[in-house]
């Protein structure tokens, strides 16, 4: 079977700028850093207490850009999905479940040992700054992205996981693993051995209150988004069923 072949050149903002264009996507490109914060960043935000990464959603889409700290404020749970922290409280399988010695029973899945099953199953993330910052994707700063986010309503959604597996013959590039919505922007790409997969995202219950109703997340690692800039003149992106439903959409 033919291998997928991801050697692509480093984005532009011109390869970007066409890819959005042809995608007709108008919600700005999100890109997770692995680095302290910095000038080049700003505006940045700081989370408070306990607050959810994706409440800082509308500050995304006008260009601010969230720094999580490690020890720092924010979600325990963002901490560990961001890979700040790799470790779960103890009750955690029976807080996704039952609630027995747990602060609440969400009822996500249908035991504890199967929530504790998923739990060991989760591979750490490896964080070398103390730092995740979380905000409009900069080329400028494509060395230290560690993934680039896709916001999109069902119509978008499918132009972006169609062509996130565009060159693929030997697998399915389009994965929704159990997790949290800050998961999927980070530690679910390590959930596969060679982090190259593209993550269906924003189907957390709890985090779903922060951004539109018909909008999902698709996550794809660095060289997954390198290469989806290299699309070609004959992709479906140049075709009727595509062009023809973004008209439809416009009428």
């Amino acid at each position: 079977m033919r291998k997928e072949d991801l050697t692509a050149p480093r984005p532009t903002e011109e390869a970007i700028e066409r890819l959005r264009n042809y995608l007709q996507l108008s919600t700005p490109l999100i890109a997770l850093y692995d680095t302290v914060p910095s000038p080049e960043f700003e505006p940045l935000v700081e989370p408070k207490e306990t607050d959810c990464c994706f409440s800082y959603f509308e500050r995304w889409m006008k260009g601010e850009t969230l720094v999580v700290k490690k020890g720092g404020p924010g979600c325990p749970g963002g901490h560990r999905g961001l890979g700040l922290e790799n470790t779960s409280p103890p009750f955690m399988a029976h807080f996704l479940t039952d609630g027995v010695g747990a602060p609440a029973g969400e009822g996500l899945r249908a035991a504890a040992d199967i929530a504790q099953a998923l739990l060991d199953q989760a591979k750490p993330v490896q964080n070398k700054s103390g730092h995740v910052l979380i905000g409009p994707l900069r080329v400028d700063k494509w060395e230290l992205v560690r993934s680039v986010s896709f916001f999109v309503n069902p119509d978008h959604l499918s132009g972006v996981t169609t062509l996130a597996g565009y060159w693929s013959s030997d697998r399915d590039i389009v994965t929704a693993p159990f997790g949290s919505g800050c998961s999927s922007l980070l530690r679910a790409l390590g959930e596969y051995d060679d982090e190259d997969h593209a993550i269906l995202g924003g189907l957390d219950i709890a985090m779903r209150r922060h951004i539109p109703e018909d909008m999902l997340t698709v996550t794809v690692s660095p060289a997954r988004f390198a290469k989806m800039l290299t699309f070609q003149d004959e992709s479906f992106l140049y075709k009727s069923w595509w062009n023809d439903l973004m008209r439809l959409r416009q009428a």
